[in-house]
């Protein structure tokens, strides 16, 4: 994959215009699931079009940071160290990144930084968690199996997009069950609205 142009963010004010609505209604974790005691109060959109998220931290834009006890995911406010084996991170060329519990939640602050109060700065870098080993991997290199399937899924937030380093192994995830297929293993610049909602629709606009 070469093409590293993230997509282009969106207004604000065009994302609530579009929802019909002044912001997004707060649910416990990113589905409904997850543990109260583990969730921030989310949106506290006082209308200021200036707001800042407060899950952003200074980032130096090209190596990862490391997880701290005190991040929160900038989509659904989990504590991210809670979830090593799904963490992700991305960083703007401003200096400034987000981390997230989770690939599903990557994939929406991707699609809509505005909406999420990013920055108004290009993303610069990515990394995600390899599923099959652990690691921390570059997001824009990474495999993604659109996995829809909660049975199939242990994930903290019911259900996230399969990450993997190596194209061979996601395609062999799919190959298993008869309702995913090869198309269903995409990069993170295929990544749009349609597919984050598969993962996060109730922290979308």
């Amino acid at each position: 994959m070469t093409d590293r142009s993230p997509l282009r963010p969106w207004s604000r004010r065009r994302l609530l215009a579009a929802a019909g609505v002044g912001s997004v209604t707060g649910l416990a974790g990113c589905t409904g699931g997850g543990d109260a005691d583990d969730v921030v109060d989310p949106d506290d959109d006082d209308g200021d079009e200036d707001a800042r998220s407060p899950h952003l931290v200074d980032h130096p834009v090209d190596e990862p940071l490391s997880f701290e006890s005190d991040h929160l995911c900038g989509v659904c406010t989990m504590g991210v160290v809670n979830y090593p084996e799904r963490n992700a991170q991305l960083a703007h060329e401003n200096g400034e990144g987000i981390p997230f519990c989770s690939p599903g939640c990557l994939f929406a602050y991707y699609v809509a930084p505005d909406h999420f109060d990013g920055p108004d700065s290009p993303v610069a870098n990515v990394w995600v968690t390899d599923f099959d080993t652990g690691e921390l991997i570059d997001g824009f290199e990474a495999y993604y199996a659109l996995e829809r399937d909660e049975l199939r899924a242990d994930d903290p937030m019911k259900i996230d997009p399969r990450v993997y380093a190596d194209e061979e192994t996601a395609l062999e995830y799919v190959r298993q069950y008869d309702d995913l297929s090869e198309d269903d293993v995409i990069g993170l610049e295929e990544v749009d609205e349609d597919v984050a909602r598969i993962y996060r629709s109730t922290r979308l606009p």
